[in-house]
């Protein structure tokens, strides 16, 4: 039997709502966290995300290039500089997305469907980073100091 006269609560502040109504996390904090599917990091953010961050990058060495052009026309040192200040740019959002990518793929591997997954995503990640010092090794004569 229900009563007309029943007090009902209405919360004017929030923070009482349904359950599974809360807020979604960020996507950067989650996959940091380790808290994301292996299968999203790796293809959405991991394949898709860092061609986009090439990409751009390329982008910007092009631009670069002809925008350094544009402002000194009779010499080319123009366009290295807007090259160089290209690469600059580009490194100034690859490096950080990479660092990122890497361990949000490394505390990911255990929320793969099958452990194999997680495994061999570890290790395309420790090849990668030989893969990285191979080519600094092998290229540190081009560095000027």
């Amino acid at each position: 039997m229900s009563n007309d006269q029943t007090p009902i609560f209405i919360d004017l502040h929030g923070g009482g709502g349904m359950p599974g109504e809360e807020e979604p996390e960020p996507i950067i904090p989650k996959c940091w966290h380790g808290r994301e599917k292996l299968w999203v990091v790796f293809w959405a953010y991991g394949m898709f995300g860092t061609g986009a961050i090439i990409a751009m990058s390329l982008g910007m060495i092009f631009i670069g290039i002809q925008v350094g052009l544009i402002l000194a026309p009779s010499d080319t040192s123009g366009g290295l500089f807007g090259a160089v200040l290209g690469i600059v740019l580009g490194a100034a959002a690859l490096v950080p997305y990479l660092i990122w990518m890497t361990v949000s793929l490394w505390r990911c591997a255990p929320n793969g469907e099958n452990p194999l997954w997680g495994r061999l995503v570890r290790g395309l990640v420790v090849a990668e980073w030989i893969g990285v010092a191979m080519a600094g090794y092998n290229f540190r004569h081009l560095l000027p100091f």
